[in-house]
């Protein structure tokens, strides 16, 4: 009886569990991709490499997704289930939320697992092979935009024109480079010669000019300088270019557990570097053990709504969802300057949110209410009723 009772309820988990995992992925995708259109379209990216960059970002979100959706899955899994009476059948059967709780925690960590391998091994191999194929299509797209006597496409509030080509050496002949990234100070840039240095660990384009003068023109003024060599660096957009649009030469996000552990010990732990990296090691683990206990904490969750009454697991999931992920943004934050261990800072979320899902499935064990449910079910009620009042108004 046991395993035919966990089989079922694992299947019936399944369906929104993959719903939910669909859904948030989108969003989640749509996200990311917004801001890489501009990418994308000036640069003519194919089918086929587009097809392989959201292959690549995929990794990065399921990281938030399972978590959420594997929680959704247990909490629209029994409160379908309490719908349809079934919770009645199986407690007059005997079978209350213990018995039923196994099969919730084999489903929690399998969610988990797949998690943390995408946590730990997939994102870091995604991550730096989207850093390449950005790289190699920005590279690609600016080399078919530098054509003789055409002016280029592509680069960012920089134009340029190249008069001739030396086929052996490749090197441009009569260049013309009119740089407007700084809209304040726009520079002309003329070359006898120049060449196109492209360095991805950086992520950047050198233009190189040689025999030329730069021309700057402002209000009234005009000034003119004279130079034997010239570079101008140009940074790619990339998946994870800072603020200024630089990408950092060593990415942590790339780096393997191992890595990790080996720069650690090479290396000074109280560093900024060091504790930035631990940081990331820890969070790479805390994720999948929240989606552990999120999973868990569905299930009491779930078996508050009552037959005929309104959901509230869904609503209630989410906020604890909500607070989980801004709790481990703040202890993130606060773990790059703490005196405490990075291990026990990072793992506060799981421990907080661990001793609440003990909390709570000791009360619905015993089918009473605690107090801190009932501050929640305020919550939502307060909130139903001001998105249900203009409706109420409207037919009346």
């Amino acid at each position: 009886m046991p395993w035919l009772l966990y089989t079922y309820l694992i299947t019936e988990a399944l369906a929104p569990f993959f719903a939910s995992l669909i859904i948030l992925t989108t969003i989640l995708f749509l996200g990311r991709i917004l801001p890489l259109f501009d990418f994308i379209i000036n640069f003519g990216i194919s089918l086929p490499d587009f097809i392989r960059l959201c292959a690549y970002m995929v990794p990065n979100l399921f990281l938030f997704a399972i978590p959420m959706a594997s929680m959704l899955g247990v909490i629209l899994c029994f409160t379908r289930m309490g719908n349809d009476n079934e919770l009645i059948a199986l407690k007059a059967a005997g079978l209350g939320l213990y018995r039923m709780l196994p099969a919730v925690i084999f489903f929690a960590l399998c969610t988990s697992l797949i998690t943390g391998y995408f946590s730990t091994t997939l994102i870091p191999r995604g991550t730096s092979a989207m850093r390449q194929l950005f790289f190699q299509l920005a590279k690609e797209g600016i080399d078919r935009g530098l054509q003789e006597k055409k002016f280029s496409e592509g680069l960012p509030d920089v134009v340029i024109y190249i008069d001739g080509k030396d086929e052996a050496t490749q090197q441009w002949q009569g260049v013309y480079v009119a740089d407007s990234r700084d809209a304040e100070n726009p520079l002309t840039i003329v070359a006898e010669k120049g060449d196109l240095l492209a360095d991805m660990s950086a992520m950047l384009i050198t233009l190189r000019l040689q025999n030329g003068s730069i021309h700057l023109a402002k209000d009234a003024l005009t000034q003119t300088i004279s130079f034997a060599t010239y570079s101008i660096n140009i940074p790619l957009p990339g998946p994870e270019a800072d603020a200024e649009g630089n990408a950092a030469s060593a990415r942590t996000s790339e780096m393997t557990q191992q890595e990790i552990r080996d720069y650690v010990a090479a290396h000074d732990r109280e560093s900024a570097e060091s504790v930035s990296r631990l940081i990331e090691y820890h969070l790479r683990l805390v994720l999948p053990g929240g989606c552990f206990i999120l999973t868990v904490l569905g299930l009491p969750l779930a078996l508050r709504t009552r037959p005929g009454q309104r959901s509230v697991g869904v609503p209630l999931g989410l906020i604890i969802f909500i607070c989980y992920y801004i709790l481990l943004t703040t202890v993130k934050s606060l773990s790059e300057n703490s005196p405490m261990p990075v291990a026990l800072t990072m793992w506060t979320p799981n421990l907080i949110f661990g001793v609440l899902t003990l909390y709570i499935l000791r009360f619905a064990n015993l089918e009473s209410t605690s107090s801190l449910i009932d501050f929640f079910l305020k919550i939502i009620a307060a909130m139903q009723s001001l998105l249900t009042r203009p409706m109420r108004k409207k037919n009346s």
